[in-house]
């Protein structure tokens, strides 16, 4: 999930990409409410929320203030030239303060940089220090994201999973989540999961994003693999709180995931990686 600060304004148009409505959301404001009130529907009673424009930090924060129980803070990094790298002095009082639980969503790839770039290791030296989740986007971006202004320096090749292996191995009491499961590429984000037993992954985007069919068969390969007490379920909705339902409604359907399956894809398996309450 992603929050936006309730003094910003939204993108336009905001269509969702798979059911072409056209949301009533045109600021933050708006759009935390339209996610609580997707969330209280389906039943969501945890959400990690990080990103947002302008000042990530306090917008992520923002959201965990007006519903603390409900949102967990992520600090959202990236290390661009738009979006630079945080002082290190910041997160460190932020986490022992407790208001971040998850360092992420970190977009090395949209920087043009792999998550093992030594920039990064101060980070994930802290993450370690506090026991801190580490959340990173792993596989593809949106389309013509390499134009963005944002962006240009972003490539591809820096969302494939086993990129990662020199950060896990420097960072060996790293807890790492592989968001959007590293799709498209199946093959090494199980033998990534099957090496590094510190990291998880989540259905993020994935689950309502790509075609049904596409998202069954791979989710398909991950759990019989034998990684269902791995996955995490994520909704990674950026600007339309519907997707929250599509992404659940995709997981529910799929006809090869048991009843046990699904309560650890929804609940058990988050509980466990982010040591979240009961």
């Amino acid at each position: 999930m992603h929050g936006y600060p309730v003094d910003a304004e939204m993108p336009s148009p905001l269509k969702n990409p798979i059911t072409g409505h056209e949301m009533p959301v045109h600021d933050g404001a708006e759009h935390f409410t339209a996610c609580l009130a997707e969330m209280k529907r389906y039943n969501v009673v945890k959400g990690v929320v990080s990103g947002g424009n302008g000042d990530r930090l306090a917008a992520a924060l923002r959201w965990r203030d007006n519903e603390p129980g409900r949102f967990v803070a992520g600090a959202s990094i990236r290390g661009s030239a738009d979006t630079p790298l945080p002082e290190l002095a910041v997160l460190r009082k932020a986490f022992e303060s407790g208001k971040f639980r998850v360092l992420g969503e970190v977009t090395s790839q949209y920087a043009g940089y792999s998550l093992s770039a030594p920039q990064y290791d101060p980070y994930l030296s802290l993450a370690e220090e506090f026991d801190i989740p580490v959340a990173l986007h792993t596989g593809t971006m949106p389309p013509g994201t390499t134009f963005d202004e944002c962006c240009h320096t972003a490539r591809a090749k820096f969302g494939h999973p086993e990129l990662i292996e020199d950060a896990l191995n420097k960072h060996p009491k790293l807890r790492l989540n592989l968001m959007h499961c590293g799709y498209p590429y199946v093959e090494e984000t199980i033998a990534i999961l099957m090496q590094y037993p510190q990291v998880n992954a989540d259905l993020g985007a994935i689950d309502w994003l790509l075609p049904r069919p596409a998202f069954h068969a791979y989710l398909r390969a991950l759990v019989e693999a034998g990684h269902a007490k791995r996955l995490m379920f994520g909704s990674d909705h950026m600007f339309w709180p519907d997707a929250i339902g599509l992404a659940i409604e995709a997981v529910e359907a799929a006809p090869f995931l048991s009843e046990a399956d699904k309560d650890d894809i929804f609940f058990n398996n988050a509980q466990r990686f982010y040591q979240l309450p009961g």
